[in-house]
């Protein structure tokens, strides 16, 4: 029995991942990146560190006067996209996983691709929100505890 006729959805989704990708060239060379996907399912495997050359390749990340040469920007500069580094400390919650950052960067090339359908869509506003809340309460808990340690260093005072 054939695919399609096993599961229909399934043999479309495939014929999808098939479908060929014109490649963005670079507006100074002409030529694509090395790492451009040909297909769909190429670019559904590409990886944080393939798309991160890549968004330096059309220069992306450091805004310049090439960045807005292109019809869209990949608009990669924003501190939430830029990965933690060794030895930061970032508190759970305040940032988003690899697995989301990889989303969102996927999701932001294939806008700069033109690809219909790459919308932000309504879970990443929501998961800023939270970050941003996150955020916010671990800097209110932070100046607590300072103001807490001063009033102890400074008897007889008392918080605001």
């Amino acid at each position: 029995m054939a695919l399609a006729t096993r599961n229909p959805a399934l043999a479309e989704k495939i014929s999808q991942m098939r479908l060929n990708i014109a490649p963005i060239v670079h507006v100074k060379s002409g030529n694509p990146p090395p790492q451009f996907p040909s297909t769909m399912l190429e670019l559904f495997l590409l990886t944080e560190d393939q798309l991160d050359a890549m968004a330096r390749y059309y220069s992306q990340i450091t805004p310049s006067v090439l960045t807005y040469s292109y019809p869209q920007t990949m608009d990669w500069n924003r501190p939430f996209l830029t990965r933690p580094q060794e030895g930061d400390n970032v508190p759970e919650g305040c940032g988003f996983s690899d697995y989301e950052r990889l989303r969102i960067k996927m999701r932001m090339f294939a806008k700069f691709c033109g690809f219909q359908g790459a919308e932000t869509p309504t879970w990443e506003y929501e998961r800023q929100f939270e970050i941003l809340r996150a955020r916010i309460d671990r800097t209110i808990e932070e100046e607590e505890r300072v103001l807490e340690a001063a009033c102890k260093f400074f008897p007889g005072s008392t918080l605001p």
